[in-house]
């Protein structure tokens, strides 16, 4: 900086700013420079004018020596910073130099004053040529700017809050109607219309979306509920089509297209040979369960058979008629190979059912048949297999075989001679004897050599004879079945020989023994009533066993038995008893004499009548008729 006299009329500025560069000359040494003069009244001009009525405040720049290169004021141009009249604030102290600060800092702040008014300093350093930028603001006009800027900004972020609010609120409604359209989708009726806005109806609608999860997870689990009602509906509808398959009833020629619909389509395509198989649950005598537990086991044993083979070895087993029955099927052509398979593999399910249930189990199964279309003949001839338990007994395995009947050699012994003893023992109401006759006689039968149908045939024959007798002796049908059905439907199903024996005894036999009983009592009873008043009318007179069965019609032997069953001795005893009753009557009652009493009661001797009075009272006649007499003295007195 320097002063130049020669300033430009009406400047006011006496002092420039002098850049110097030297002028570099390649080809000669030389001190040639480049001078340039900036009048510093030029560069207030350029950051512009001070404030009006306030020539303290502004922009300065201070140079190295911290004389004044540019101020509001141009008076203070080129003087010392102390000629501004700065003073510190707080201590009152005059700043006639700013302190350095390091240029990572950046910039200083200070509060100072002039001339008794608060200002605000901020300086900061420059790299170039080492300028100082002093800024100096009043403190009030500061702190109004402050505020007006803090109003503005209030302004702007309440202005852009309400906005960013009616955005959100547009968006959120817009937003709000695939939610209001899914929720209404999804049967939610918790909402009700009104207008264009929904009515809170239920204080659990705060969350649409908790909403549309509920939803969502209702609708889950209706899915699954109806997949498993749609599972159950079509295991049904197999399970139906493999009972009319089994019966027979499903047309022929739709068979193949129904399996491939049910998915057995490679069993169509490659099966050469089938069979039936039949297991039935062996109930009988068993510890551990019922009859009534027959239908829980039988799924069991159901789902035990479905896991144990291969599933493009069978189709669905079902239950039918108390029997658990699938097909099993082989791309084997060899019949010999097939039955032995189906051998090894009944062996395993039985072994299997028995391990995991405890429970045996009785199977039957087919021949061979090389076409789907014969599954009804082979599913009689499982269970054809299966009345092979009347003779073989439980825990059979038994494969059907086709037996040559018109064999010449072949003949039936039926126990006729036990057949007809069985009946006498039935109708002597003899139990004991009954029960062994028939154990005799379907040992007879059971002994032959039969099929399942020609044993039903015998026992069908020993139903009927026994039947006919009690028809025979007035005995109904009524009496003895008491309106449990009919009694041959009930014997054709039975399976084994011990439950035909045990139903003869109890279903049969029994019940038309106490009948005949009951007959037996009253028939008896009705004789020895007769037989008593005989003795009564009769008692003075020689009557004898052989004369009442002379009157009644009846052996002599029969009614002694008869007479004793129901008065517990036998006649003769009874007689004399009564015989001896009467005497004790007359010797109370009469004055008949010894002699007489005897010669009524037909005894040829009266010696003969007194020995038997003394042995059955202990006394005499005579001495009988003195006690009497005596006792009845002494009651007078």
């Amino acid at each position: 900086m320097f002063s130049n006299d020669e300033r430009t009329p009406g400047t006011g500025c006496i002092y420039h700013i002098a850049l110097a560069r030297s002028i570099p000359n390649l080809n000669t040494s030389s001190d040639a420079a480049l001078i340039a003069g900036i009048p510093a009244c030029s560069l207030q001009n350029t950051l512009g004018e001070a404030s009006i009525g306030n020539t303290a405040s502004g922009l300065i720049i201070l140079n190295r020596e911290q004389r004044i290169l540019v101020h509001p004021d141009p008076v203070y141009i080129g003087q010392p910073l102390s000629a501004v009249g700065l003073a510190d604030r707080d201590t009152g102290d005059n700043i006639s130099k700013l302190s350095s600060i390091p240029f990572s800092t950046g910039f200083e702040e200070r509060e100072v004053k002039i001339a008794g008014t608060h200002y605000s300093l901020t300086y900061s350093p420059s790299t170039l040529k080492g300028w100082t930028y002093v800024l100096i603001s009043p403190t009030n006009i500061l702190t109004q700017e402050y505020i007006d800027i803090g109003l503005h900004t209030l302004y702007i972020s309440i202005f852009l809050l309400l906005l960013s609010l009616l955005l959100a609120w547009l968006g959120s409604k817009r937003m709000h109607i695939p939610i209001r359209k899914l929720l209404t989708q999804l049967g939610d009726n918790r909402l009700s219309k009104e207008g264009n806005t929904f009515a809170q109806q239920s204080p659990q609608l705060h969350d649409e979306f908790e909403q549309i999860r509920a939803g969502v997870s209702q609708l889950s689990a209706s899915r699954s509920q109806l997949e498993n009602t749609l599972n159950m509906h079509l295991l049904q509808i197999r399970t139906h089509f493999m009972i009319n398959l089994f019966q027979g009833k499903n047309p022929i020629h739709t068979l193949p297209d129904t399996l491939n619909e049910y998915g057995y389509t490679r069993q169509v395509r490659e099966w050469q040979q089938i069979a039936v198989i039949t297991l039935q649950a062996d109930l009988v005598n068993h510890t551990k369960y019922s009859a009534n537990d027959r239908d829980l086991l039988l799924f069991a044993i159901q789902n035990i058979l479905e896991e144990t083979v291969v599933h493009n070895q069978q189709l669905l087993p079902i239950v039918l008629e108390h029997t658990v029955v699938t097909v099993i099927g082989t791309v084997e052509q060899d019949h010999s190979v097939f039955s032995q398979h189906l051998y090894v593999l009944t062996e395993q399910l039985q072994q299997q059912i028995d391990e995991i249930l405890a429970l045996q189990v009785s199977i039957g199964f087919s021949q061979p048949h090389s076409s789907l279309y014969h599954i009804p003949q082979a599913y009689t001839e499982a269970m054809e297999a299966l009345k092979h338990r009347m003779k073989l007994g439980t825990g059979i395995i038994f494969q059907y075989e086709n037996i040559d009947h018109y064999a010449p050699t072949w003949s039936m012994t039926y126990p006729e001679s036990l057949e007809y003893t069985l009946i006498q023992a039935i109708q002597s109401a003899d139990e004991v004897q009954a029960s062994a006759l028939l154990h005799q006689a379907l040992e007879v039968i059971f002994g032959m050599e039969c099929t399942p149908e020609e044993y039903q045939v015998a026992l069908t024959r020993l139903l009927t004879q026994i039947l006919q007798m009690t028809q025979e002796s007035g005995i109904r049908l009524g009496q003895i079945s008491q309106g449990h059905g009919s009694m041959f439907h009930e014997l054709h199903g039975l399976q084994y020989a011990a439950e035909v024996e045990d139903w003869f005894n109890h279903q049969v036999i029994l019940p038309i023994i106490q009948i005949f009983k009951g007959r037996q009592y009253a028939q008896y009873q009705h004789i020895s009533e007769k037989m008593i008043a005989m003795i009564h009318q009769d008692y003075d007179k020689d009557l004898t066993l052989e004369e009442c069965a002379m009157k009644l019609h009846y052996n002599a032997n029969y009614l002694s038995s008869v007479f004793r069953k129901e008065t517990g001795c036998a006649f003769s005893e009874y007689l004399t008893k009564y015989r001896f009753n009467i005497a004790k009557k007359w010797l109370d009652e009469s004055d008949l004499t010894v002699k007489d009493i005897a010669a009524r009661l037909r005894y040829n001797n009266p010696q003969n009548f007194i020995r038997s009075f003394r042995k059955w009272e202990g006394i005499t006649p005579g001495q009988y008729r003195e006690r009497k007499q005596k006792a009845e003295v002494s009651n007078r007195k």
